[in-house]
């Protein structure tokens, strides 16, 4: 998205979307057809999806956010492990997703084929939510999936305390220890990821595409 977002305007075009880069990272997103998103977005109500804050240089993510994309009510829930209010540098970084998903749903044809959506695409409201806090330099991945499990299954985020992140590395460790059984018993090998994977053929395009 940042590396899109440096050349997008608010009047960006069809052609814009349909440029190499911008439909090798984004449009299979919307349309179901990338290997690390393999539903349509016209089949959820709500996306989940981490933001990593870089640093001032640009080289280092420092932090990660977790942002909740609401394509019913058209917002963006945004849950920081450090600070209940949102400050400049974070709500720029936002600000980026509630400007460009609703000319990348309007070029998709979006409103066409989600069951709630509607035809309008202003920019997504931006709403910060409060929420425990991590005590550890390096918690916020952990607390990102944490609270995504519980969102996911309609929890209260306010069930987990910053008391109970030692358990739950331990637990998610457990699990991708299982799950790594599991692949080498049942002979599954994961294939490499390339750029340009997601697409059966280098010379294919999807633009424009219908849902």
């Amino acid at each position: 998205m940042a590396l899109v977002y440096k050349d997008f305007s608010e009047d960006a075009s069809d052609e814009f979307w349909c440029a190499s880069d911008n439909q090798l990272f984004l449009t299979p997103y919307v349309w179901g057809d990338s290997r690390r998103c393999g539903i349509a977005w016209t089949e959820v109500d709500k996306i989940f999806f981490p933001c990593l804050l870089p640093s001032e240089d640009d080289e280092v993510v420092t932090h990660f956010l977790l942002g909740v994309l609401d394509l019913n009510r058209k917002k963006i829930d945004v849950y920081d492990f450090i600070y209940s209010e949102p400050y400049e540098a974070r709500m720029n970084y936002i600000q980026m997703y509630a400007r460009m998903i609703p000319h990348l749903l309007k070029f998709s044809q979006f409103d066409k084929n989600h069951k709630s959506f509607g035809n309008v695409f202003n920019k997504f409201d931006i709403q910060w939510q409060r929420s425990p806090h991590q005590t550890g330099s390096t918690d916020c991945g952990a607390f990102l999936i944490k609270f995504v499990e519980l969102l996911m299954i309609g929890k209260d985020v306010q069930q987990f305390q910053p008391e109970d992140i030692k358990d739950f590395r331990k637990e998610l460790a457990a699990n991708l220890w299982g799950h790594g059984e599991w692949k080498r018993n049942s002979g599954y090998d994961t294939p490499p990821e390339n750029v340009g994977d997601d697409y059966e053929s280098e010379n294919e395009t999807f633009c424009p595409k219908e849902l």
